[in-house]
């Protein structure tokens, strides 16, 4: 039910963005939250803002008008952060959401978690990392649709000497990464995160792949890799292979790294060590199996597995029995032995 949401508060820098965010970025936080207060803050008698009047009387957005009283001082950024802790002593909220791509606001978004309360960050590409990161999560409204600002050109400013060169118009400098390392950047961080919360059997479950990009990079998004969520993008571009299992009542996807052949001459060498190494008991620890793999000079990227213990799973030739903890121990199958 609705009342069963979160209960959030909409705090919008104006000076900052352009009205056309809102409609997008108020469909996106009310799938998780109920917004209670609303409010957009702002100088409203300038031009530059003139736009927005339309907007806040569609979305019940309340206007807080700042006059600049003085040049160079932002009036704005100070009534944002002092109504933003007033409603936080006010304890009737459970999160804030900060549209704003302004790094001023990152000490507001740590200090409204240290008291136990999600901070929802909305901005453009632009944005400073410290407040992406302050943020528990950020999402880029490049991702909801929202057009990407132009870049403008500016005059170079005149040298005091005047050259050849002086007055000519020089493009903003953009950093430019290639397909391909964006790609290898993408796949580098599932492999981190299905490595941290992955099953003994090599399995991970999809939405804890998630959680845990989420816990350690907020401005992590499907979207800015072209999926429209998380299993498509594990699906188009991760080399994941997925599933789906029992998971309480019902079924959940699980992953894990698409699998190369194994090398011949690694399966041999796991057959030999689980072998020659075994204990008194006919079980051989995955240490020892370790162990033997690499006096021998084998790799796991022989195995086209991500870990040895999956490695172990995937050929079907042996027994696997729990040693206590996360301990596992295998011998040859009967079948196989």
């Amino acid at each position: 039910m609705k009342d069963e949401l979160p209960n959030f508060a909409l705090l919008i820098d104006a000076d900052n963005d352009t009205p056309e965010i809102i409609a997008p970025v108020i469909e996106e936080i009310t799938r998780d939250a109920r917004l209670s207060v609303r409010r957009v803050y702002g100088d409203f008698t300038s031009p530059n803002l003139a736009k927005w009047r339309e907007v806040l009387a569609n979305h019940g957005i309340q206007p807080v008008q700042q006059y600049r009283n003085s040049v160079g001082k932002n009036a704005t950024d100070s009534a944002l952060i002092i109504d933003a802790m007033d409603l936080l002593h006010g304890g009737r909220l459970d999160g804030f959401c900060l549209v704003s791509s302004d790094g001023d606001f990152t000490r507001l978004a740590t200090r409204i978690r240290e008291d136990g309360l999600s901070v929802f960050g909305f901005g453009r590409k632009h944005a400073p990392k410290a407040f992406v990161s302050a943020c528990e999560r950020y999402t880029y409204v490049e991702n909801l649709g929202v057009a990407p600002v132009v870049e403008e050109k500016v005059s170079a400013v005149p040298a005091p000497v005047a050259g050849p060169k002086q007055g000519a118009e020089v493009a903003k400098p953009r950093p430019v990464e290639s397909g391909v390392s964006e790609k290898n950047k993408l796949k580098n961080l599932l492999l981190r995160a299905y490595t941290n919360v992955a099953d003994d059997d090599g399995w991970a479950l999809v939405s804890r792949i998630a959680l845990y990009l989420r816990a350690n990079h907020s401005d992590f998004d499907p979207r800015s890799f072209g999926a429209t969520n998380f299993v498509k993008l594990l699906e188009s571009g991760g080399g994941f292979d997925l599933k789906q299992r029992k998971q309480g009542n019902g079924t959940a996807h699980f992953c894990r790294p698409a699998k190369r052949p194994m090398s011949p001459v690694y399966l041999d060498a796991l057959r030999s060590a689980v072998t020659e190494r075994k204990g008194e008991d006919g079980w051989t620890s995955l240490a020892a199996i370790g162990a033997y793999l690499r006096e021998h000079g084998r790799k796991l990227e022989e195995s086209g597995c991500s870990t040895l213990t999956e490695a172990l799973h995937s050929c079907g030739l042996f027994d696997i029995r729990d040693a206590g903890g996360v301990h596992k121990d295998f011998r040859l199958g009967k079948k196989t032995g």
